[in-house]
Formats: C-alpha cells, sequence, structure tokens
C-alpha cells in the first residue's frame, strides 16, 4: 500500500542499500594494522637504514662516526672494476643456475605425468634436494668435489677417468660450473612440483584434440602444453631467479668467493666490503644497487604474470 496521501518514500541512493556506518568498515582495517606495523618495521626500517647508510662515509676501521659522502659512494661502485665483474658473474650463475633448474624440472615434472610403478616414492625422493636446509646441502656437495677424498673423483677413477680428477673448487676453470651444479640440484625441484601441479590441471580435451590430429609430443608440447603452462613457467622462473641472484648461503660455504674471486657474485662482494673491510658506507650502496637490479626484472615479470593468468 502507498503511504498516506500517495506520497513515495524516498529511496537512498544506490538502491536499497544503505550505506554502513563508518566502524564497522573500518574494523578490518583495524584488526590487520598490528600485523602491517610488525611487517612495515621489519621490511622499511632495514630498507630505509640502508639507503640512509649509502650516502655516508662509515667505515670504522678509518675513523670514527658517520662521515657525510653524497654520492661519493655510488660515485665510487661505477668506477669500480670488481663491481662489473661480480655483476657478470652474478648474471652467469643466475641465468645458467635457472635454465637448468627448468629444463630439469621441466622434464621431471613430464616424465611424473605418465602413471607407473613406484611413482609416488620417486615425487616423495624428488623433495629431499628442495628440503635439505641450504647448509646441509652446501657442506655435502663440498665434500663430493673435494679433491681428494670426494666422491666424484672416486668415481671418474673408478671408470678410468682418473686423468678428469681435479680439486674441482679450487680450479678457476671449474668453480663456477661445481656451484651451479649444486644450486641447480637443490632448486629444480621446486620448479618441478610447481609444474606438476599446473600440468594437472591441464584439460585433457586439448591433448586428446592434438592426438587425434596427429601431432607428435614435441608438436603437442611445444604448441600445447608449452602454452598452457605459461603462468606457472614465469611464476617458477621468477621465484627461482630471485633466490639464485640473492644465494648467499652455497658459494659461501663452497667457495667463499675463490679461488681468485671467480664465484665471487654481487651478494658475496656485499659480504665481503661489509663484513670483512668494514666499508659499510660501501656495502650500503651495494645494497641499494643489488635491490634495484632485483626490482626491476620483479615488477617485469610480475607483469608479464598477469597478462598470462588473464
Amino acid at each position: 500500500m502507498s503511504p498516506p496521501g500517495g506520497a513515495i518514500a524516498a529511496q537512498p541512493p544506490g538502491g536499497s542499500d544503505v550505506r554502513r556506518p563508518l566502524g564497522p568498515r573500518l574494523l578490518p582495517y583495524a584488526l590487520l594494522a598490528p600485523a602491517l606495523l610488525v611487517l612495515g618495521g621489519m621490511l622499511l626500517y632495514p630498507l630505509g637504514y640502508v639507503v640512509v647508510e649509502s650516502f655516508f662515509d662509515v667505515a670504522p676501521l678509518r675513523h670514527l662516526g658517520w662521515g657525510a659522502a653524497g654520492l661519493g659512494n655510488f660515485r665510487r661502485l661505477f668506477h669500480d672494476d670488481q663491481v662489473v665483474a661480480s655483476i657478470v658473474r652474478t648474471v652467469t650463475w643466475t641465468v645458467l643456475s635457472v635454465l637448468f633448474q627448468f629444463l630439469i624440472g621441466l622434464s621431471v615434472a613430464l616424465a611424473l605425468r605418465r602413471r607407473f610403478r613406484g611413482r609416488p616414492l620417486v615425487r616423495m625422493l624428488l623433495l629431499v634436494p628442495w628440503a635439505t636446509p641450504a647448509v646441509v646441502g652446501a657442506l655435502a656437495w663440498k665434500w663430493i668435489y673435494h679433491g681428494q677424498y670426494g666422491l666424484l673423483n672416486a668415481l671418474l677413477g673408478s671408470f678410468g677417468l682418473g686423468g678428469l680428477e681435479r680439486a674441482w673448487l679450487g680450479d678457476p676453470s671449474t668453480a663456477l660450473g661445481a656451484v651451479i651444479a649444486a644450486n641447480v640440484w637443490r632448486g629444480f625441484p621446486f620448479i618441478a612440483v610447481l609444474l606438476g601441479a599446473a600440468l594437472a590441471n591441464l584439460p585433457a580435451e586439448l591433448h586428446e584434440a592434438a592426438a587425434i590430429d596427429g601431432a607428435s609430443r614435441w608438436q603437442e608440447l611445444r604448441y600445447v602444453t608449452l602454452p598452457q603452462l605459461r603462468p606457472a613457467i614465469v611464476l617458477a622462473t621468477l621465484l627461482s631467479g630471485i633466490w639464485t641472484f640473492n644465494n648467499f648461503s652455497t658459494i659461501y660455504i663452497l667457495t667463499g668467493g675463490g679461488p681468485a674471486g671467480r664465484t665471487d657474485i654481487l651478494v658475496t662482494f656485499v659480504y665481503r666490503n661489509g663484513f670483512q673491510y668494514f666499508e659499510f658506507g660501501y656495502a650500503a650502496a651495494l645494497s641499494v644497487m643489488l635491490f634495484l637490479i632485483v626490482l626491476a626484472p620483479s615488477i617485469f615479470y610480475v607483469r608479464r604474470l598477469g597478462e598470462a593468468a588473464n
């Protein structure tokens, strides 16, 4: 029935929805505020501290206190030949590690897609390298590569390849390849598991249609499987690349950046300047550069990930 006098009750803007009071709308933010403050303090304070320190000359072995340096630390790193060499080694270390992790991880994921006897056991063993603590895994590889008592040289000798025996981590020609192999061993299970989960969710109809059309296995992989795995591939390579780029423990335990600096990447170079030479201001500037180098491709990859998901 209409109201008396034929008047029509006024409706609030937007139909029958009534705007909620301010208090209930702010309640979720209030509940999240303590956690956000803690996370913000743990992330923003150290980052801000390093950025501020990068503009000062902080070197307790040379002088006390913080001396104003302005852009001096950044000018120094741009004229430091060791920085350029460290960047080249870091790019080589990261690209080769991620490439082989991806190739092995994809191969393992495709192999485990097929049913065979003992597949659950293989899947369980696959996680052992990834589940092993980084320090434990690096120490194990250090013994494997040992020039006198190492397993690798023992195997080469047992197969009549004693001429290939060497101190793998002490030889400048093999040290970088040796640490890359150790990093690939630890990192490929993550990519295999991630791609395996993505493969399990692919529509079976696409592969059935490709088989009916007479596509070979390579054609099916190239034109059907890989395009469907694109979001998972982008995510896996992004995370693996960031972890590898900042991987300090593996190289530090295996070689410490040696021999003769052949495995010295940016993170170990920053560590040496900060905690061996006690050039904290210069190490802070190097850390800012390292952060920006990681940030740029991360933003690019995240955008590509969003495009791939859409």
